[in-house]
Order: structure tokens, then sequence, then C-alpha cells
């Protein structure tokens, strides 16, 4: 990974659907400098442990990561925005409150260096697992997972244990 605790966080352009469905889009400075916000990365929308575990996770303790100063919830995917809007409604995350964004190109996990590619099953360049505590678009917390298929460093509970 190229990037740590400490860093400035990468500046990347990220895409969302609204709900007038316009595309909407803004760089990391903006969407997370001046505040406290979580960064969720994930490698896309309606996989297994994306949907049925890391997503939940935040879902269930938006709350509590608001009584502990968080301003916003991001998830970042490597899917279009079509895809993240219908996920983020189908999920329960856009009425919890967690704004989905989008990285289709990838660009947020070659900058990372958090890329990976599983050859015959559609993941290509996709986004590592990933949670990120970002104040004042400063790198505060990084928790990530080694390997696919779990969510343990990077789950909502993990997090806040640390935060607590």
């Amino acid at each position: 990974m190229k990037y740590s605790v400490g860093d400035n966080f990468p500046e990347v352009i990220f895409n969302w659907m609204d709900d007038n469905f316009e595309v909407q889009k803004a760089g990391s400075n903006e969407l997370f400098g001046d505040k406290k916000v979580i960064l969720i990365g994930m490698p896309g929308a309606f996989s297994p442990t994306c949907s049925m575990m890391h997503l939940p996770s935040f879902i269930k303790s938006v709350k509590e990561f608001k009584d502990l100063g968080v301003e916003e919830i991001f998830c970042v995917l490597v899917n279009d925005v079509y895809v993240a809007k219908v996920w983020g409604e189908s999920t329960g995350a856009t009425k919890a409150g967690i704004k989905i964004i989008t990285d289709p190109l990838s660009i947020l996990a070659e900058t990372l260096d958090m890329e990976f590619t599983v050859k015959g099953t559609g993941l290509l360049r996709r986004l590592q697992r990933f949670t990120a505590v970002i104040k004042n678009n400063k790198i505060d917390r990084l928790y990530f997972e080694k390997e696919r298929g779990v969510c343990d460093m990077t789950s909502a509970q993990n997090v806040l244990k640390d935060l607590v």
C-alpha cells in the first residue's frame, strides 16, 4: 500500500447517482475535507462478503459512528453508478445515510496500490477491502483485509472498538 496513517488522502474523483437519477461527481478533497468521515472500500456491489457482512455491519452502526463525531459514511465500489444506486437502496445503506460512491475505472485502487483481479469471475481491477477513518482529508486510521472473502479487520465493530 502506498498510503498510510497520517498521509493526506489522494485526490480521486468519485461518481454517484442522486435522487433525480443524475450522475454527480466530486473529488476526495471536497468530500472528505474539513470533517471526520468513514470510507469503506469494497470490491463490488452484490458480492457476498460486501452484501452480507461488510456493509450490513456499518448499516447497523451508523448511529454509534455519529455519536463518536463521524459526520458522513461513504462506501466506494468499483461499479457503475446505476448498479451502486440499486445496491445502496436494496441493502438499506442509502436509507441509513451511507453514501454509495463509485470508482468505475479503479483509479483509487491503483493509486492506493490495493487493486486485484480474480480471473474467470468478472472481478477485474477491483478494490481490496478496507475501511479508513479520515479527518480533514488525512488518513487517521486504516484497516484492510489481507485475504478476500473476510471482513474482520474492516468491520464496523472492529473500527468502533478502536474509536471508543
